[in-house]
């Protein structure tokens, strides 16, 4: 395969690809109005699955493996939180 006049300039390129597009400008069908979308987010719906959610699993009965895994790891001092420090939030 034999390729002729290959020729590279890259000044002619640089600016071809520097030139801002030009912009595609649709009509209005309404005088003095921009083309703009109107979005509208309602976030209530999304918010009140996700409280019932939490609620839901913040009310559900912990497994006895669960409570006894727990109680092990954090016996004696091995609690990050002092007694001192619970003991004060509980009385604020």
């Amino acid at each position: 395969m034999e390729i002729n006049n290959l020729q590279f300039n890259s000044i002619s390129t640089y600016k071809r690809l520097s030139k801002p597009a030009p912009s595609k400008k649709t009509g209005s069908s309404e005088k003095g109005k921009a083309n703009t979308d109107k979005v509208e987010f309602n976030f209530g719906r999304s918010l009140a699955a996700a409280q019932a959610g939490a609620a839901s699993r913040a009310n559900a009965p912990a497994s006895e493996e669960r409570l006894a895994a727990l109680a092990q790891k954090y016996a004696g001092d091995n609690c990050p939180v002092s007694a001192e420090a619970v003991a004060a939030a509980m009385i604020a």
